[in-house]
């Protein structure tokens, strides 16, 4: 762990309730970029345990998201392993190799990298792991029409194409109260694809039902804006998104809300039970304290490896 790493999240953790680091992969062939965090073997887990210390020290929980590129990356982020996926299809944005198309083998591979994965997290120290299923990242490939063709028992029908994330998430939960009660098990998702034949919100919120069912302790909405409204979804295209969601997990399922909270109008206007920044840090270490009182000065800026978001207390 360098020490830009541990610097960023000692200026950040004290203003914040939840400090998520991201995206921590899994295997080599799961790196979405070259320089990320690494949480694919042992070795890692010292590095990981004194960025998880620096964040305790500022008083947040420590979150590590777990992370698997799938088809969204290239040999030389993934050091030259296999780029996997759910089927040959190659991606039609990004930086990216044509994927391979996962055995039934591959798939155990990986919901097992998800469970080690997890508990070096655990042995490092942190509060919990957070499942990265959005950014078009490997469980919502499994997810899309558009990028799983598969005719087995995790292609095709919507019942099987949720099979592997539910699967690798219920694994995870069992490992989380296996080795430490109260873990967090956390998943992001994204809620809705914008291509035609591509991933509709409807899917995805039976996917949110299961995951809720399973004993996720919170679902995290990766969002272009905060109250933006389905496209896929047209008999409640006048409904926030957010809103939507929790019509359908119910009041028990902790919303995590992102997308453009940039200030405290936005925090009052979002419906989530906890709100996900990033941008705004990285220039901002003690941004939050200026969000509640405008006349607090800005901190100068720390350098360092950049999260996709946290999660404050406002």
């Amino acid at each position: 762990m360098s020490l830009n790493d541990l610097n960023f999240h000692k200026a950040r953790a004290k203003y914040v309730g939840l400090d998520i680091i991201g995206s921590a992969y899994i295997s080599d062939s799961a790196n979405t970029a070259y320089g990320a965090i690494s949480v694919a073997d042992d070795s890692k887990i010292d590095g990981l345990k004194k960025l998880a210390t620096v964040i305790h020290q500022g008083g947040s929980k420590a979150i590590l998201q777990l992370v698997h590129a799938g088809r969204m990356t290239n040999a030389y982020a993934a050091k030259g392993a296999p780029v996997l996926a759910p089927s040959e299809v190659k991606a039609a944005h990004g930086d990216v190799d044509l994927p391979k198309a996962m055995t039934k083998t591959d798939i155990e591979t990986v919901i097992q990298q998800f469970e080690d994965a997890t508990i070096r997290a655990i042995k490092a120290g942190f509060d919990g792991v957070e499942l990265h299923g959005a950014n078009t990242f490997l469980f919502q490939q499994f997810m899309s029409p558009l990028s799983n063709l598969r005719t087995d028992e995790y292609g095709g029908s919507l019942e099987n194409r949720i099979r592997f994330c539910a699967q690798t998430t219920k694994r995870v939960l069992d490992t989380a109260r296996a080795h430490k009660p109260g873990f967090i098990v956390g998943y992001r998702i994204s809620p809705e694809e914008f291509e035609p034949g591509a991933l509709k919100l409807g899917d995805d919120l039976l996917l949110m039902q299961v995951l809720g069912k399973l004993g996720i302790d919170y679902l995290s909405l990766s969002l272009r804006q905060y109250d933006q409204t389905s496209i896929t979804c047209e008999t409640l295209s006048d409904l926030q998104i957010t809103d939507i969601v929790k019509q359908a997990v119910g009041d028990d399922l902790p919303i995590m809300v992102a997308g453009h909270l940039g200030t405290q109008f936005a925090f009052e206007r979002a419906s989530g039970d906890l709100f996900a920044v990033g941008s705004k840090f990285l220039k901002q270490p003690n941004w939050p304290a200026q969000v509640r009182n405008p006349g607090v000065q800005p901190e100068s800026r720390v350098t360092g490896t950049v999260i996709p978001y946290t999660t404050l207390n406002l």
